[in-house]
């Protein structure tokens, strides 16, 4: 029965697409996985990339494919990609400081040194961004403030490896670095991005006219809730449907509105050819993130099949806005969570105490961007640590 039990749970995980959590059944597959590549090994790549999560690795990562650069994320999950040092690709790329121990170990067998990038964000904001997408995932299950609180809490102890771990990711590739570029946030916001990705494409000879003018009429500056509510699939008879952004579209991306709320639920991600159907639906306030309808069927489509798939479309449209709604009165900007944090001083401690030694590199070869990171200065300042000084509490 517990046999059956365990085979139940496993065969969820996989329909609802939680390949972390499937991956956590499995820790001595994982561990063999990642082993592939200890093998000997050519350095191919030509740079690195590290980063995190609310530190706008996405919308990089996108244009850095555009360029014609070839960034490869190494990790999947908790592992190191099989053989993945067998691939083609310019960019090693890390988007965290995993928690699998294996990771130093098999990143020691690069030897090649190469330019690093690495991009930075107040950690505090980091933090912000972190705990509002987290909660958006589970936003029917998020219904006050100190069910915001608890997940704020939640989110500092389990996924700070993937957020602002500046130094613990630095730390894996150090040996193989000979020159250091930080990239701020101002860097890559739509209006700075051009001139970062053209510094990028003539260091390393790509074709920055390959962009073709970037992402469109779309921002792909990921920041808003708006487009995770999206790509949306339903169904009308035979028929089925995509309400969507078009780059999540295009990226194969899954809907991210309460995702965390239901793991039965299938979340198909978009792996076959699509139709549009209308490619320009503008909804007031988010006028950046065009819609677009679409459908996988390409045979004809009834009149009132289509005026249906419109109807729905558009309840979907309303239901998302209203989460939307309900997310804005929960969610958290910097002072909020600085004055929580400090309700519990021991727990704040010792996230200080973190975020100061994780800022070591910066202050050694970009003490400047400190200057940028206001809210970390004086959630540091609460404690009496300098950001600026190698020293921590007194």
């Amino acid at each position: 029965m517990q046999y059956i039990k365990k085979c139940k749970t496993v065969i969820n995980l996989i329909r609802g697409k939680r390949w972390g959590a499937f991956w956590d059944k499995l820790p001595f597959i994982k561990q063999i996985l990642s082993s592939t590549n200890l093998l000997p090994h050519r350095s191919n790549y030509k740079y690195i990339l590290i980063g995190g999560h609310g530190l706008g690795m996405t919308a990089f990562f996108y244009y850095l494919e555009k360029l014609g650069a070839k960034p490869l994320e190494i990790w999947s999950y908790e592992i190191v990609r099989p053989f993945v040092f067998y691939r083609k690709f310019d960019g090693m790329v890390l988007d965290k400081a995993p928690l699998n121990s294996q990771s130093a170990k098999i990143l020691k067998t690069c030897t090649k040194k190469v330019p690093l990038y690495q991009l930075i964000r107040d950690p505090i904001s980091t933090i912000k961004s972190n705990v509002n997408v987290t909660m958006f995932h589970s936003i029917s299950r998020i219904n006050n403030k100190n069910d915001a609180n608890n997940m704020l809490v939640d989110v500092i102890n389990n996924i700070s490896h993937l957020m602002f771990y500046f130094a613990s990711t630095r730390d894996l590739v150090n040996h193989i670095v000979c020159d250091v570029t930080y990239i701020k946030m101002k860097d890559i916001d739509d209006k700075n991005m051009p001139n970062t990705l053209k510094a990028f494409a003539n260091r390393f000879d790509y074709n920055y006219s390959s962009l073709n003018g970037g992402g469109g009429n779309e921002s792909v500056i990921k920041g808003s809730i708006f487009p995770r509510c999206f790509p949306h699939i339903f169904k009308i008879n035979d028929f089925i449907f995509i309400i969507s952004t078009l780059s999540r579209l295009n990226g194969r991306s899954r809907k991210e509105m309460d995702i965390n709320s239901d793991i039965t639920e299938i979340r198909t991600r978009i792996n076959k050819k699509f139709f549009v159907i209308d490619d320009n639906i503008i909804i007031k306030g988010y006028e950046e993130y065009p819609l677009v309808l679409a459908t996988f069927n390409n045979t004809l489509i009834p009149e009132n099949i289509l005026e249906q798939s419109k109807n729905t479309a558009t309840q979907y449209i309303d239901f998302a806005l209203k989460n939307i709604n309900k997310h804005k009165e929960l969610c958290f900007d910097e002072n909020g969570i600085i004055d929580f944090l400090l309700t519990k001083k021991e727990f704040a401690k010792k996230l200080a105490i973190e975020i100061h030694n994780q800022l070591r590199y910066i202050r050694q070869e970009s003490p400047e961007s400190l200057e940028e990171f206001a809210h970390t200065k004086r959630f540091l300042d609460v404690f009496g640590i300098d950001i600026n000084s190698n020293k921590g509490v007194l």
